[in-house]
């Protein structure tokens, strides 16, 4: 603990006045104190492969399979006289929820937080410029792909990606589809999408946006559709978090410079061209390696 004494000024608070000329007049005094702490980041983890209670997992120096060993860690604890509930194979009774999917559960394998695909929808910015043509005289050709692609879902499923107008009453409505499925059936099934964005916009009615460095202005009335892919083994990672101890205190992985650059100057790596780089006159050029130029 560190001792900090600090010696303040009580002349305001001593009385003037006729009777009690001297005497402190204040109940209480106010302080400021300043309080630091330092403290040192823990540093950057080590993510762990997961694996999932039970599940058995081979050794490869045998090629035999077995289950988790917590026996490493337990024998590391040990002797230092650390003991916890999970040396003694002890888990927590904790109920599982819907409401919390997140939340870890004991014997909870990797898929169980996977979501399943949700609609999202939502009014948004018209994209009448990703689908605009160059035909001057139809513009928004129905049925015609600005984009088109072969593509793999996250499923690994091949489908036809495309972007094109899907219907067009004189803009008012427009339904378009960007970077979408282009089969016939997630067509005919639109506005429910399978894969991509859907797009109605009316530019026959309005609304207003508000709270922007621009002001108040109006733009199209326009809805959008869309999938959601929800968590799954493409776009989640599960793993545990280890704390290494040469990591500690290292916050960030380290930054290798491969880009060396080595400055030779006017000469090449050539002998003869490095020897005459060093010659600036006759005196050096009779002089140097002592008489090597027959002159």
């Amino acid at each position: 603990m560190e001792l900090i004494k600090r010696k303040i000024n009580i002349d305001d608070y001593i009385s003037r006045k006729e009777g009690t000329w001297g005497q402190v007049t204040a109940t209480t005094f106010n302080i400021n104190v300043f309080f630091t702490q330092d403290g040192d980041d823990m540093g950057i983890g080590t993510e762990m492969p997961f694996i999932e209670e039970g599940v058995m997992t081979v050794n490869n120096n045998f090629g035999i399979p077995k289950l988790v060993d917590y026996s490493i860690l337990t024998n590391f604890l040990l002797p230092n006289n650390w003991k916890f509930e999970f040396m003694k194979g002890t888990t927590t009774s904790i109920l599982q929820s819907s409401a919390y999917p997140n939340t870890r559960y004991p014997g909870k394998g990797f898929s169980g937080y996977f979501t399943p695909q949700l609609p999202v929808t939502g009014l948004t910015e018209d994209r009448l410029d990703t689908i605009s043509s160059y035909d001057n005289q139809n513009r928004f050709k129905v049925g015609f792909d600005i984009s088109k692609s072969n593509d793999i879902d996250y499923q690994g499923v091949p489908y036809v990606n495309g972007t094109r107008v899907i219907s067009n009453s004189n803009l008012n409505p427009i339904t378009y589809l960007i970077d979408g499925d282009t089969d016939s059936s997630a067509i005919s099934a639109l506005p429910d999408t399978k894969r991509g964005v859907y797009y109605i916009t009316k530019t026959g009615d309005t609304r207003t946006i508000t709270g922007t460095n621009f002001g108040v202005y109006r733009i199209p009335y326009t809805e959008m559709h869309f999938n959601s892919e929800g968590f799954n083994e493409t776009n989640s990672h599960l793993s545990a978090t280890t704390k290494e101890e040469y990591l500690f205190g290292i916050t960030s992985e380290p930054t290798v410079f491969n880009d060396l650059f080595i400055d030779r100057g006017r000469a090449t790596v050539l002998q003869s061209h490095m020897q005459l780089g060093e010659i600036k006159n006759m005196s050096d050029l009779i002089n140097y390696g002592n008489g090597l130029y027959n002159l």
